[in-house]
């Protein structure tokens, strides 16, 4: 700071001794205002550390940062720790999964119930995972992790196989899976939670053409198949599938599956417990509610197998779907109608939002803490809009 000259000093005799506190007083905000900042400089230093990324002109070798970006998901998973966030750039990450038991995409981290990992496609189905063979696009083998907004294709089995518990997957394309390996028991799925105990939120999906080819002939695919206890199936619309678009076997119990649109499959939502882990009591408690089922072939909703008591069936509007409801479990509210979707088109590219005349809408039960009103449009029973 220049001293002041004679001519801009002040006319009055100063006071030194405030003089003296106020410029105290500046160099002490002065200090502070350099501890914040630095303080927030750390915060950020901390914050980017825990961001790692992916894209299709990374390399593995690379730190994984923004502008240096791994090549692989698979990559970044082993660079990871809970709390961190992989950000996944828009472009094609084609991966093989040559076996039934072989995944092109293999993630082993895990979060916390506080620090989640979260696998993010930056771009809303910007990330497009196209995966050649028989085998598992992704398999997922942590928990407390979010799967979220890929676009998942290809001649596999499988697009996510998920063996941990309290998992997200949510908002992803997941279509055009062929089966290539055939109908064999090792079984094929858009989404498959599988193992461990459950909790798994699947949420905002679209999972079309899941062995399309095989619908009807094979009964060992599925859109969304949930194999382990206390998971919510909402806001998903599902078409073209083998066999169920929504199902539940092996250990499945407390489930809860609002909200989702179904089309174009052999049977709808298929409720039961059978095979390896099989519950003593089968599969019980389960709350199935504001769904639309519309155009399969066989049944809307259905029970096999060994099922327990206190399954709900409440409100669901079930149409041109063979059996409506076949259940031994409490059924009420069901609607018999046309849906009236915006555009319905049976090859799952249609705008499946509801016309305001639709007799689906304001009417619905009230489903699960993992949804609100506003987010999946007020009082109408389906899937939001995607």
């Amino acid at each position: 700071m220049r001293k002041s000259t004679p001519y801009e000093k002040p006319s009055h005799v100063p006071n030194r001794h405030g003089a003296r506190a106020g410029g105290d007083l500046q160099r002490q905000v002065a200090a502070r205002m350099v501890s914040l900042i630095s303080f927030a400089a750390l915060l950020a230093s901390c914050a980017d550390t825990r961001q790692l990324y992916v894209a299709p002109h990374g390399a593995d070798s690379n730190p994984g940062t923004k502008d240096a970006p791994f090549l692989t998901i698979g990559r970044a998973d082993a660079a990871a720790a809970p709390g961190y966030t992989i950000h996944v750039a828009p472009g094609e990450y084609r991966v093989s999964a040559p076996r039934a038991d072989s995944a092109g995409i293999s993630t082993l981290r895990s979060g916390t119930s506080s620090a989640r990992l979260k696998f993010i496609s930056d771009v809303k189905w910007g990330a497009k995972i196209i995966a050649s063979g028989t085998g598992i696009a992704w398999h997922s083998k942590g928990s407390h992790v979010d799967i979220e907004g890929f676009d998942i294709s290809g001649t596999g089995r499988h697009g996510i196989l998920a063996d941990g518990t309290n998992l997200t997957i949510a908002n992803n394309f997941i279509h055009e899976l062929t089966v290539s390996g055939g109908c064999t028991g090792n079984g094929g799925a858009a989404i498959d939670t599988n193992g461990g105990d459950g909790n798994v939120l699947i949420k905002g999906n679209v999972v079309r053409n899941i062995g399309h080819s095989m619908i009807g002939k094979c009964n060992t695919v599925q859109g969304i198949y949930i194999a382990n206890p206390k998971n919510t199936v909402v806001d998903n619309i599902v078409s073209g599938v083998a066999l169920a678009g929504i199902q539940q076997w092996h250990g499945a119990t407390d489930s809860t599956i609002v909200h989702n649109t179904v089309f174009g499959c052999k049977i709808g939502i298929l409720i039961g417990g059978g095979d390896a882990g099989t519950l003593p009591n089968g599969s019980e408690n389960n709350y199935v509610a504001n769904n639309i089922i519309y155009d399969n072939i066989t049944y809307g909703i259905i029970e096999v197998g060994k099922v327990g008591a206190n399954n709900r069936y409440i409100d669901n509007l079930v149409y041109l779907s063979g059996t409506s409801v076949r259940a031994a479990g409490h059924i009420s509210g069901t609607i018999s109608a046309d849906p009236e979707f915006v555009n319905y088109q049976a090859d799952g590219t249609g705008d499946y939002r509801l016309r305001k005349s639709s007799p689906a809408i304001r009417k619905y039960a009230t489903a699960s803490s993992h949804e609100t009103r506003a987010e999946l449009g007020a009082y109408s029973i389906g899937a939001a809009g995607h």
